[in-house]
């Protein structure tokens, strides 16, 4: 039952969510919460992990689209001498919690198979049967209601729709729903996605497809506590067969910041934005921290853990793991990252919320910028790396303005100013380019953003030099690759998130064309729903990494609205 990463579809409550196929069959999902333990995960060990398969004579797959901007999805098939619409969603905001199917009448019987294993396939399910129509799922605490007669064997659990017949079915919280309770949770959720679509909206060339991604963005955050997760899955690999699998369900703050940074600068109600800061000052309060930690789970809490399963993995992609190892880095760009998007939400809503927190992260910069961290890439090995100087140096620039005191203001410019002076006479190639790290003679498509941020101007000289040297280097086919200290990035996908950044730089830059090219070259690799991974495997057309990948959505955000305010003659570097 393995699935392609690029069939995947999303559907979410912002507490969770849940990954199906183009066959319909739902190979990811954590009831609990997004962080919290699978009970399907067919996803990542085909032979243990649970399973929710639909089955018919000569199903065929035709398409799939979610209803308006809300996270109910319709699927449509063929089937043996007609058609069949599958429609699943999960309740959003609502009184009972889960997984709901309907599906329509057919000119064929269909059959819904279900295995539960708790714990990512690594425990048994207890099923205890009712009635014909409901059964309790004993350890995970979950009930399973149908519209006709389930059998359990084996610990799988079916029943058939037969033909000629609507049918229905839930995974949730609440014993015993009735269709008429289903029926009036898909109109209240529907209602409930329309409010939260009118969140934040965008208008312009690649409409469609923006807010394909504003969809996804808005899918991953859990509502709670407004933390936006880097995406929903683990160990998806970025080299399939290797080592590079991590575990993404949780909020990387350099990532949050460069997704508000995004949405900031297109139509919003400005909820996105307070929530960000919010989370952040809720974070470093509840661990008492004078400065940010690199992620946090989505109840803020550190991540202090990294547990290997023994599983398959995708496509036997091992190690299969749960938690970060990366947890006790420091990476000074996620530091300049905040205060960067902080910058923009105080422009945008004319306030300082939070004020003590951003000051202090700020002074946090001042006293430390001159330690080397791990960079954007977070590499184990530490080095002065260029894009984190350049990122704290242009957050206390655009910070500095909403200082009251002078005193500390003029501090943070000083310290600016230095930190300008240390790329300058540190980080730069023999070609005058960006280097990686001071002392290196590599360039990093991180560096794209410095035009963007405000950094640097697109013709300048380092910047020039810093293009010409990833266009030979490190473009195929008009998307890009990142370099990596510790892996032959080559031997990745092209990286799509740095892709997008291009893609606005040439915008800034004046060549329309260009990033025009860039974009619709992102867009080739994006899925039928519009659905980015974090890479591309450019000889295969397969997606890499874990899905669906945030930092990509609102990467493909900023990058649109470049362009289009390049259209418009505008500006669109900060």
């Amino acid at each position: 039952m393995q699935s392609l990463i690029k069939d995947l579809a999303v559907i979410s409550d912002r507490i969770t969510s849940a990954l199906l196929t183009k066959d319909g069959n739902i190979l990811w999902y954590c009831p609990e919460k997004f962080d919290g333990k699978a009970i399907l995960s067919a996803l990542i060990d085909d032979e243990k992990g649970g399973y929710w398969s639909v089955n018919a004579s000569e199903k065929l797959f035709l398409s799939r689209q979610f209803q308006k901007r809300s996270s109910v999805l319709n699927t449509y098939y063929s089937v043996e001498g007609g058609g069949l619409t599958l429609t699943d969603f999960m309740p959003l905001d609502h009184d009972w919690r889960g997984i709901c199917r309907k599906f329509s009448k057919a000119t064929v019987s269909v059959l819904n198979e279900i295995s539960i294993r708790p714990n990512y396939g690594l425990e048994e399910e207890s099923i205890l049967v009712k009635t014909p129509y409901s059964i309790y799922l004993e350890n995970s605490g979950l009930w399973l209601t149908a519209s006709h007669p389930m059998s359990a064997n084996t610990g799988i659990i079916s029943f058939t729709i037969p033909q000629g017949e609507e049918g229905w079915a839930t995974l949730t919280d609440k014993p015993e729903i009735t269709f008429e309770e289903l029926d009036e949770a898909h109109h209240t959720t529907l209602g409930n996605w329309k409010k939260v679509a009118s969140l934040v909206d965008y208008h312009g060339p690649y409409e469609n497809e923006v807010r394909d991604s504003l969809r996804a963005l808005q899918q991953m955050v859990y509502e709670p506590t407004g933390g936006i997760i880097a995406a929903a899955t683990i160990s998806l690999p970025e080299v399939i067969g290797g080592e590079r699998n991590y575990d993404y369900r949780y909020v990387w703050m350099r990532d949050a910041a460069l997704i508000t940074s995004s949405l900031t600068q297109i139509i919003t109600t400005g909820e996105l934005e307070e929530k960000f800061i919010s989370f952040i000052a809720g974070a470093m309060k509840k661990n008492n921290q004078d400065h940010v930690s690199c992620f946090y789970s989505i109840d803020q809490e550190e991540i202090d853990h990294l547990v290997t399963l023994p599983l398959k993995g995708y496509l036997d992609s091992k190690p299969v793991q749960i938690g970060n190892g990366a947890a006790d880095q420091w990476q000074l760009d996620a530091e300049g990252s905040i205060l960067i998007a902080c910058s923009l939400i105080y422009r945008k809503l004319k306030n300082r919320q939070d004020w003590e927190t951003v000051n202090k992260i700020a002074d946090y910069i001042c006293k430390n910028w001159e330690r080397k961290d791990n960079g954007i890439w977070e590499e184990e090995q530490q080095q002065h790396y260029t894009t984190s100087k350049a990122f704290a140096a242009r957050g206390l620039e655009l910070i500095a303005p909403y200082q009251e005191d002078k005193e500390i203001a003029e501090r943070w410019l000083y310290n600016a100013g230095l930190i300008r002076q240390f790329i300058k006479d540190n980080c730069m190639t023999s070609s005058g380019a960006y280097a990686v790290h001071a002392g290196s003679e590599s360039v990093d498509i991180s560096a794209a953003l410095f035009v963007p941020f405000g950094f640097d101007k697109a013709d300048s000289a380092p910047m020039l030099a810093t293009v010409a040297d990833l266009e030979l280097n490190y473009c195929r086919k008009n998307l890009y690759w990142r370099h990596l200290m510790e892996f032959d990035s080559s031997k990745e996908g092209a990286f799509l998130a740095g892709s997008c950044w291009m893609a606005h730089y040439y915008a800034i830059a004046g060549n329309l064309e260009k990033s025009k090219k860039i974009l619709d070259s992102l867009i080739g690799v994006s899925n039928d729903l519009g659905y980015f991974s974090e890479e591309a495997d450019l000889a295969t057309g397969g997606m890499l990494g874990n899905f669906p990948q945030t930092f990509v959505h609102s990467s493909f955000i900023c990058a649109v609205n470049g362009y289009r305010l390049a259209l418009l003659g505008e500006n669109s570097f900060i």
